[in-house]
């Protein structure tokens, strides 16, 4: 892989696994107002697009769909595809060290055979 394509692909996964991590943050304030009773089912749609870890999070999924697709086409989606699953480990390390939640050794365990595949499958790139 060129170093344009990698840093599409960078730039792409670091978008995913931050708008992810604003998602989580947007509905766990939001979960919280529902349980509260504050909001209907309609009102629960609005006010998510309202939130601004939400909204953020949709500009940024956004943004980094026209990097995805830059890098899809700079490189075979054989290639492409399961390189993408880097994203589940990077969202594995930002849940535990940014929304401080607890992460078992089976996830470890999973997060290292994802790494393992990825070198197996994206290997010579």
């Amino acid at each position: 892989m060129d170093l344009k394509s990698f840093i599409l692909f960078a730039v792409a996964i670091a978008l995913e696994v931050v708008a992810t991590v604003l998602f989580k943050k947007g509905t766990n304030r939001l979960v919280n107002s529902i349980r509260q009773g504050w909001l209907s089912h309609l009102d629960n749609i609005i006010n998510a697009l309202r939130t601004k870890e939400i909204a953020l999070g949709i500009f940024l999924y956004a943004i980094e769909y026209v990097f995805w697709i830059a890098f899809l086409a700079s490189v075979d989606i054989s290639k492409a595809f399961p390189l993408s699953s880097v994203q589940i480990v990077l969202i594995l390390l930002a849940s535990r060290l940014i929304l401080k939640e607890h992460v078992n050794a089976y996830r470890w365990l999973g997060a290292t055979f994802i790494v393992v595949g990825i070198y197996l499958v994206g290997g010579n790139i």
